[in-house]
């Protein structure tokens, strides 16, 4: 027996690494399991997990690869989906955490005003780059220079989970697409890692923090909204940033 199928809508969304639109489709019902079973499990890797697996199921580019996206796309792609498939408008909660006194007329130990303020997000028309990209092509010197690429979800997730203090070190080595002279061109797929920490190291410091810039002004995408609290009226700054934030 054949059953009727439901026809779903396309939408599409530009992302950086990309130089058209991606199309894609909302979530299904088995993608909606997904990240309920993500949710549940509370833990980094299984996010991630679900993240790539709902996007890899809901793009309908071929050849599509979700393996080969910056964090930055994945964010953006995710958070589109997110609002095609379970409503543009993402009710946020906060605590607010004004020192108040009960009774002005008392002395009194302030106390945390403790209120629960709903913010109300628009995934659609709120969510913005945080920064502006900056050009990738990077001079060290007068004869040398680099070709940078944006970190994946999965470089990210191995070096938030390693929490070593050599992180920055290592994050900027594996944004390195290639290196350049006036003579050659250096892929860095082709060095080891080592060679490419060695690299990194051996550098000037001057030049060190032109790289370190970039990857420091990586796009995110972020929220930045005001909201006053009913019950104390302190004025608020709220702010969401990054995948983790957009998630629930």
């Amino acid at each position: 027996m054949t059953l009727p199928q439901i026809v779903t809508p396309e939408y599409e969304v530009k992302i950086l690494s990309k130089d058209k639109p991606i199309k894609y489709r909302p979530f299904l019902v088995r993608e909606q399991k997904i990240m309920m079973m993500a949710v549940e499990a509370k833990d980094i890797q299984s996010t991630v997990t679900a993240v790539k697996q709902i996007i890899k199921n809901c793009v309908l580019e071929k050849n599509f690869n979700v393996d080969d996206l910056p964090l930055v796309d994945i964010e953006t792609l995710f958070i589109n989906l997110r609002a095609r498939s379970m409503g543009e408008i993402l009710n946020t909660y906060f605590k607010c955490t004004n020192m108040i006194s009960e009774d002005q007329h008392v002395m009194m130990t302030p106390k945390q005003c403790g209120m629960i303020i709903e913010v109300p997000v628009n995934l659609l028309t709120d969510v913005k780059l945080s920064n502006e990209p900056l050009p990738n092509k990077i001079m060290l010197t007068q004869d040398v220079g680099v070709l940078m690429k944006y970190p994946s979800l999965e470089l990210v997730n191995k070096l938030l989970e390693s929490n070593n203090e050599t992180m920055i070190f290592t994050l900027v080595s594996s944004c390195i697409d290639k290196i350049f002279d006036k003579d050659s061109v250096y892929k860095a797929k082709d060095a080891t890692q080592e060679e490419m920490n060695s690299f990194v190291e051996n550098l000037p410091t001057e030049s060190f923090k032109l790289l370190d810039e970039f990857i420091d002004k990586i796009p995110k995408s972020k929220v930045e909204m005001e909201k006053k609290c009913s019950k104390c009226g302190f004025q608020h700054k709220f702010v969401l940033e990054g995948l983790g934030d957009f998630f629930l």
